[in-house]
């Protein structure tokens, strides 16, 4: 992708450019995104601002990182299903890019069966985010 960006910027430079580039590089981005999140998700390796949580005790973290982890599974299930309805109309609308004429379902299923990934992980950071809540100690961090 970096180089079709690269050589469409060098043939715009001699008045040439890559006719497509931008929708080539709109299919890739979308499918690079939700595989790069799901990704990201599995490692948790999402940015967190901790200064805050490290204060308080295992249980509360616990806690927290459970109403997190629920939130953001509940929102991501539905992104999921959307998606899978968005590539499902696609596929009946024969959706296709305007200029390469790419159909464009199969962009939108990847992304679905990404949003499945982090999906599913976010479910099994939910159930150990929860199996610590009940399991952390009540107190401090030396469970005073």
């Amino acid at each position: 992708m970096m180089f079709l960006t690269l050589a469409d910027v060098i043939g715009r430079m001699f008045d040439n450019p890559i006719v497509g580039t931008v929708e080539v590089t709109e299919l890739i981005m979308g499918m690079m995104i939700y595989l790069g999140v799901g990704y990201t998700t599995i490692h948790r390796g999402h940015i967190r601002v901790d200064i805050l949580i490290t204060r308080f005790s295992p249980r509360v973290q616990a806690t927290l990182d459970t109403i997190t982890f629920f939130i953001a599974f509940v929102f991501m299930a539905l992104v999921c299903w959307r998606l899978f309805l968005q590539a499902a109309s696609r596929i009946e609308n024969n959706d296709i890019t305007q200029i390469w004429e790419i159909p464009v379902w199969p962009v939108a299923y990847v992304m679905a069966i990404a949003s499945i990934l982090m999906v599913t992980s976010l479910g099994l950071q939910l159930a150990l985010a929860a199996r610590a809540t009940f399991a952390a100690p009540a107190g401090g961090p030396s469970g005073q």
